[in-house]
């Protein structure tokens, strides 16, 4: 009995969502993904739905000595406009949505042409029921019933709903099929059936497509966000949320190259340490020690909100900062910047403590217009402008080699 619920639910979102735990801001990445994934499908069908759309017309032309409202119907030809608009509009939005580089603006322009590409195909069949009547392939009331029904579908199963709204399931899909062929045997009416069946069939064959993309775009969204964690787990600190050791490394093999490239470089490199820890951590205990770390850092990142700062944790309560300054920018005010974003924060010091408030040391070294860059090096002269710091007397900046008043 639970195999038996187990294989029904599979197929259910609902059951999806609620196995793996997902949040409305997962689903909605989800979604964005999968709208992503399917954008060179999606394409190829825009295309293909576009050269029928015209081929078709062609035909339509060629056969009738191009009278196709006299020949075909008014309803055939106005289909296949429609279908070739939609279609054209829709390869449209999905190469801009290949040219945008922001994911968002992308996903959100590959789930319009969705739109317009369903609206396009479901509107051509829509057309295609009056185009019959027009013929006289079907009656007046086989006519309105096939509308009617087709509507309801349409606005029941839809594409857009099945990721959105999560309240479909097969059975639904069954239901309607099971009510078309009563509705067909006992009213005698065999073009509704016919017209109806082919209505289905395109939502239930999308469903079953579209749940199985969904399904699997969990799993791989579980396993990246798994490889995410892993990632942060080896490359960052968890207390402080900076980068560690190996971070480091890593950002020094990605950049360095970089670098020397650089014309005009302007990097500013600064270590500081956070004065008399140990007496802090002593007197208030481990734990408000790493309040402490976790508010200095937080501190900085607050001052500095630009992307062009890299944040690695060296060691202990040593921090070392990576900034690449504008043309503009003045290195001693902000390595001074620096320094200041934690006395602001005034966080009590220990007791016997020179100053009343937790303080950092800073030293730093701005590198400008070279092709030679060597990380030993420059940590070596940043020790040592630390260190100068220290022996000032604590809470000052070192500039290389000098302090800053």
């Amino acid at each position: 009995m639970g195999r038996k619920n187990k294989r029904a639910n599979y197929l259910s979102p609902l059951k999806v969502i609620k196995d793996n735990h997902l949040s409305k801001k997962d689903v909605l990445a989800i979604k964005d993904n999968i709208s992503l994934n399917m954008s060179t499908i999606r394409l190829i069908i825009a295309m293909f739905m576009l050269i029928f759309g015209i081929a078709i017309i062609i035909i339509m032309g060629v056969e009738s000595g191009w009278k196709q409202i006299e020949t075909f119907g008014l309803s055939s030809l106005i289909a296949q406009i429609i279908l070739i608009v939609m279609s054209l509009q829709a390869a449209i939005l999905i190469i801009a949505s290949y040219k945008n580089k922001n994911f968002k603006k992308s996903a959100l322009l590959n789930r319009i042409a969705c739109i317009l590409l369903f609206i396009g195909i479901t509107t051509q069949m829509l057309m295609g029921i009056y185009a019959d009547a027009e013929m006289g392939f079907t009656n007046r009331p086989e006519t309105l019933s096939a509308s009617i029904i087709f509507i309801a579908v349409l606005l029941l199963i839809q594409p857009s709903y099945w990721i959105d709204a999560l309240i479909l399931n097969l059975t639904t899909s069954i239901s309607l099929i099971v009510l078309t062929i009563v509705l067909s045997i006992t009213t005698q009416m065999e073009g509704l059936l016919y017209y109806i069946l082919t209505a289905i069939a395109f939502p239930v064959f999308a469903y079953f497509v579209i749940t199985l993309l969904f399904y699997a775009e969990c799993k791989n969204y579980q396993e990246n966000i798994e490889n995410e964690r892993l990632t942060d787990k080896a490359y960052y600190d968890d207390l402080t949320h900076c980068k560690n050791r190996h971070g480091l490394k890593l950002f020094l093999d990605e950049n360095i190259s970089n670098w020397k490239k650089k014309d005009n470089l302007n990097l500013l490199i600064v270590m500081f340490d956070i004065d008399n820890f140990k007496e802090y951590n002593d007197q208030f205990s481990h734990l408000s020690g790493d309040y402490c770390l976790k508010s200095v850092c937080d501190g900085i990142r607050k001052a500095f909100p630009s992307p062009s700062l890299d944040f690695f944790r060296y060691g202990g309560e040593e921090f070392l900062l990576f900034l690449e300054l504008s043309n503009e920018e003045d290195p001693k005010y902000v390595i001074e910047k620096i320094r200041k974003s934690t006395e602001n924060l005034k966080i009590e010091s220990a007791k016997g403590s020179p100053k009343e408030y937790v303080t950092i040391s800073v030293g730093g070294t701005f590198i400008k217009n070279t092709d030679h860059f060597v990380f030993d090096e420059q940590i070596s002269i940043i020790d040592k402008c630390l260190y100068q710091a220290k022996n000032s007397g604590k809470d000052v900046s070192c500039l290389d080699g000098k302090i800053i008043r």
